[in-house]
Parts: C-alpha cells; structure tokens; sequence
C-alpha cells in the first residue's frame, strides 16, 4: 500500500503528540554525601556552629623511669578543635498558574525530578568542594609520595598511584569505610578511569594486566558501572562531580577519603537535613500575587561540613587527561 499523500486542505487533521511516558534524566553518580561522617546540633538551643573534637593520640615514652627521680611531664592529652557554620542553600522557580492547570500529571512529575537532583547534587558538590578546598596533603598521578613532584602531562592515573594511597593513609593509622569491605575511597573522573584502565606498559603496574588473571579481577573489568574496582585497600569510584584546574597543568580534581575524614552535619538531625522540596500556590489574601498566577516550586537545605583529620584522613589526588 502506498503512503498516504497529506494535501494542505487536511493537514489541520495532523497535530504533534506529546508520548507521556519521559526518559530519564541525565544524572552524575552522587557519591560523597555517602562517605562523609553524620553529626548532629541539636535544634532550639541557640548553636549555628558546630565543632567536632577529634583526639590526637600519642605512642608512649620507651625511655625506662630512674628510681628516685619525676620524669619531666609529657603533653599526653592534645585534641584538636575543628568548627564550621551550620548553612541553608536552596533555588526556585515560578510556574504560572495557566501551566499549572493544564499540565498533564508526568510533567509535574518530571519538575519535581530535576528539583530533587538539583538539591542532591548541590550538596553533594558541596562536600566535594570542601574537600578539595581544605586539603593539606596532595598527591600528583605518577609520584611515589605525597607531596611529589611538579605534574606533567604524561602524569595520567595508572594502577601504581593506588598502593601509594594506601600506604599514606595506612602511615596515618586511618581506617576504610565498611560499606567498601574496609577499602579506602578514591573518586575520579569518567576520563581518569579511562586512562587508568587504558594504561599497558610492563615498566610499571598496568591495570589489567593485574586483572585479568583472577576471577575477582577478571570481573571487575567487564562490571564497571559505579564501581571501577580495587586494589591494595583502595576501592575507586567514579562521578562526574569531579572538576578541574590547573596544577602545574590542566588537571582532575579527584580525591581520596578514609572514614573521619570528612564529616557533616545538620540542625535536629544525624547529619545534613534531607533537602525539602517546596511547591506553594497563592493563597486568597496574597497581596505580592493578587491575581493569583504564579505557583512556585523549589528545594532547601541545612548543612555544614568540615575535613576532620588533617593530613592523615584526606588527600587530593591531582592526574592529567582533562
């Protein structure tokens, strides 16, 4: 059968329709608030500062007491203070009461979607933000220490980088996160995990050559979907919240992470408040509103958020490719 020939005289027969059923939006993984350590303020009692103690233990004196003699005194009790503000973050938008009216239920569904990810990525970046913000240890691709050398283009993310992780937070005593089997975290960029598994040299570990081996390994180069994968204690897991600068050269902010090292917090509640997501419609003495047209829709947030063990708990982790 032929095509159907659609004149001008019935085209008014022909609209556009709307499929009702919306595809889902593009979203990074929003991994941080995960692996930051909850608190609490208690709420009505006047604090908008919070402070976090975090004790600085000692290894004991080796030196054998002289009888008959006070050994001079030791400064065995130290714990070191560290304060943030308690924040309210949040965004909106009008919609017309016309909109409102005769929106179909999916594409209200679909607003209240993009306002829920826009709260959650918001505080998500904002603990990334505070990581690389307040960090004293850092660690360039290629270097066997932090506090390495200048960083090089060549100086993309290879396998070797990850025992040197390890062993910088294993030399501070910290501990992994037991959602992570007691690994440590290390989160990247999409191209960071594309250079570390792309890396093949026999001069310096190569990530699958490592891999391919072994069961465990073997899998974990076919699954990689939020998880890359592990090594030496290190779990790595990649998001696309991770920006860029320029350290010596355009460079992936990425981080590192062992448990305390990061810490976060809300007001009446074990850490952040859940952001609240805010639809109001005017009411029937609105004066700002008086012909009643604008509905508006929106997102909030309390939070605060501090790095609690410095240098041992966090390190930036700097690698080319951007």
């Amino acid at each position: 059968m032929a095509n159907p020939i659609v004149t001008t005289s019935t085209a008014g027969f022909y609209s556009t329709y709307i499929i009702r059923k919306l595809i889902p939006g593009l979203k990074a993984e929003l991994l941080f608030q995960d692996y930051a350590e909850p608190a609490k303020v208690p709420a009505k009692q006047g604090h908008v500062v919070a402070r976090w103690n975090v004790p600085v233990m000692r290894v004991g004196s080796v030196t054998p007491l002289v009888e008959g003699t006070l050994v001079a005194v030791a400064n065995i009790l130290t714990v070191t203070n560290v304060e943030t503000t308690i924040e309210d973050f949040g965004e909106w938008c009008y919609i017309e009461d016309l909109a409102n009216e005769t929106a179909i239920s999916e594409s209200l569904d679909a607003y209240k979607d993009i306002v829920q990810y826009a709260a959650a990525s918001s505080l998500d970046t904002l603990h990334y933000n505070t990581c690389v913000d307040n960090f004293t240890s850092f660690l360039h691709s290629g270097d066997t220490a932090t506090a390495g050398v200048t960083l090089a283009t060549t100086n993309t993310m290879t396998a070797q980088d990850l025992p040197v992780i390890a062993a910088h937070f294993h030399a501070g005593n910290t501990k992994g996160f037991d959602s992570l089997s007691g690994d440590f975290a290390l989160f990247i960029h999409p191209n960071t995990e594309k250079d570390l598994v792309t890396h093949v040299t026999t001069a310096a570990l190569s990530w699958s050559e490592m891999n391919k081996y072994v069961p465990a390994g073997f899998e974990q180069l076919i699954n990689t979907h939020r998880f890359v994968g592990r090594m030496q204690g290190v779990s790595v897991l990649r998001t696309t919240i991770i920006g860029t600068l320029t350290e010596d050269v355009a460079a992936y902010r990425c981080v590192a992470l062992a448990r305390w090292g990061l810490g976060t917090l809300g007001l009446g509640t074990t850490g952040p408040k859940a952001p609240e997501i805010k639809f109001k419609s005017p009411g029937k003495s609105s004066t700002n509103d008086p012909l009643d047209q604008l509905h508006t829709l929106g997102w909030k947030f309390r939070n605060a958020r501090a790095v609690l063990q410095q240098p041992t708990g966090l390190i930036f982790y700097a690698a080319t490719g951007a």
